[in-house]
């Protein structure tokens, strides 16, 4: 353990004597760079990149339309098999690429992996060119997995 890191913690647990930074992680899974992932709502697997840069998670979404306070949409994974649904929009932002501005819904999904079913905040987008499907964001690891990058594959 490097020493500012040593010393943050010293502070932290004098500062808060009930932290515990060995409780905090002793319940977390180790997770690698991919994970396949089960969207419940479809019973649809996605094989995913674990990608700690990204706050939101995004899953590949097709055929996005509103209506009202709700989105349709289906979800197609990478060996093509698709589900189709209409939830409540969460959220709606506009998100800047090198390409165009554009607007992406938010909804909330429950993904499974390894036993753990978590609900999660992700955003509705065409990933088809994208290699992996579902990128999986910090909202979602937040709190249950510690990402190990040495592991390719779980």
């Amino acid at each position: 353990m490097n020493l500012v890191f040593k010393i943050l913690v010293l502070i932290t647990f004098i500062l808060n004597p009930e932290y515990s930074p060995a409780q905090k992680i002793e319940h977390k899974k180790i997770i690698g760079q991919i994970a396949t992932v089960k969207v419940k709502e479809g019973e649809i697997k996605f094989t995913g990149r674990v990608d700690t840069g990204a706050k939101t998670t995004s899953i590949n979404a097709k055929k996005i339309m509103q209506k009202g306070d709700s989105v349709k949409f289906t979800i197609v994974n990478k060996q093509g098999q698709k589900f189709s649904m209409i939830t409540k929009i969460a959220d709606e932002r506009y998100v800047f690429n090198a390409e165009k501005r554009e607007k992406r819904y938010y909804v909330y999904l429950t993904l499974e992996y390894n036993g753990i079913t978590k609900r999660a905040l992700v955003n509705l987008n065409d990933r088809s060119k994208s290699t992996y499907k579902i990128l999986l964001g910090r909202n979602w690891l937040n709190g249950d997995y510690i990402v190990d990058v040495s592991i390719d594959r779980l």
